[in-house]
């Protein structure tokens, strides 16, 4: 079990990070992404956002990312490294919805805050769970007070159970082996690219691999694992999702 303690609370500048603006009338945007991302956006609304990913057609992961509605602006907060790869997919349907794509000058702000704690009026939360919430917060104009390191906003994430890919892990796992066909991943919604494949393995598949937060000193403890995303460090520990079969974690 982790212990919470962990958890590193404050602001974090994302500067890796990018903002991409979905530009049309609410409903053709919402259309739009609703066909195409594997969350549901009906759940998006001025205060909540959603972590969401696009998937091929074969159910493999492409691209991670947020989805937040910001001052009647859609906007997917994504990687640079991987931006290209979303607007390559999302272009091809842009024209049937009358939705135009640009990037959005803009500062991404990460925070992780306790859940009681109140929220400015410009955040959105995208993950929370019992031990606290993630947010992103959009600014143009002031800035916050940033008193956590990126990689301390990128081990929250993987403490809140949010195991994300790099965009070298393009189209190599399915959400299930990810975990993020609990986060990410809506079997209520309808159909999404992918959705065939990824809604049979949740009803009808055994999952044999899974993805799992291992907190370690020496790299040979983790030889058998695959390491998903990135391997983050604080002091003599290291952090890492870690994909295996779920014998290996018992």
């Amino acid at each position: 079990m982790l212990n919470s303690e962990l958890l590193k609370f404050g602001a974090a500048s994302l500067d890796s990070a990018v903002a991409i603006h979905l530009d049309g009338d609410f409903d053709s945007v919402f259309n739009l992404l609703q066909g195409q991302v594997t969350s549901d956006c009906s759940n998006v609304s001025d205060q909540f956002g959603q972590i969401s990913s696009l998937c091929d057609e074969k159910g493999f992961v492409l691209c991670n990312f947020e989805i937040i509605f910001d001052k009647n602006k859609w906007l997917i907060i994504i990687e640079e490294s991987s931006k290209d790869i979303f607007l390559d997919e999302i272009n091809k349907f842009l024209p049937f919805y009358k939705v135009s794509s640009e990037l959005f000058d803009c500062q991404v702000t990460g925070v992780t805050r306790n859940k009681n704690e109140k929220l400015l009026s410009n955040e959105h939360i995208i993950l929370q769970t019992d031990e606290a919430l993630l947010s992103l917060v959009i600014r143009n104009d002031e800035q916050l007070d940033c008193n956590l390191k990126t990689s301390d906003w990128a081990f929250n994430r993987k403490f809140l159970g949010d195991h994300q890919i790099n965009f070298e892990d393009k189209g190599k796992y399915r959400p299930h082996e990810l975990g993020q066909h609990i986060t990410r991943v809506s079997f209520k919604k309808g159909c999404f690219k992918g959705q065939e494949i990824i809604a049979r393995m949740e009803y009808l598949g055994k999952l044999k691999k899974e993805t799992r937060l291992i907190i370690y000193k020496n790299k040979e403890e983790i030889s058998q694992y695959t390491i998903i995303g990135n391997i983050y460090q604080d002091k003599d520990q290291f952090f890492s999702s870690c994909l295996g079969t779920i014998e290996s974690f018992t």
